[in-house]
């Protein structure tokens, strides 16, 4: 492949798993996989590797870009995955979904707390506590 590919492909097994950017071009079929590709290429190989952010931060601002947008749930799985793969702690996966509803409105943000939270006990992860209303 190419020098992106294979900085792509580094930064994406960091977050997901080794050897899971080639996991994601083979799941595709056909033209697709060229779609699979760039977004190892781009996304990890041209943003996820720049230096000033930790791949933590970046999960977290990942998570809130797709709470925001909102109707990306298997993307938002993803990353919840891949936040916790990196050393976000539940609470801070959780007070990212809930600060940002501030700019998304509550049903994005009550959705995606369902996504996240499910993510979170599928993987056999301790759900905090509510704060209650003194919050």
């Amino acid at each position: 492949m190419s020098d992106r590919w294979d900085r792509g492909a580094e930064w994406f097994d960091r977050v997901y798993g080794e050897g899971r950017a080639a996991g994601l071009v083979d799941q595709q079929t056909g033209l697709a996989q060229d779609l699979a590709r760039f977004g190892v290429e781009f996304n990890f190989g041209d943003l996820y590797s720049r230096p000033g952010l930790s791949l933590a931060q970046r999960e977290l601002l990942s998570l809130a870009s797709l709470v925001t947008l909102g109707g990306l749930e298997p993307q938002l799985r993803g990353h919840t995955r891949g936040a916790l793969n990196v050393g976000c702690s539940p609470e801070e996966i959780l007070e990212t979904v809930i600060h940002v509803v501030q700019y998304c409105g509550f049903p994005k943000a009550l959705n995606a707390l369902r996504v996240v939270t499910d993510e979170l006990q599928q993987r056999g992860v301790e759900v905090p506590p509510a704060l209650g209303p003194q919050g």
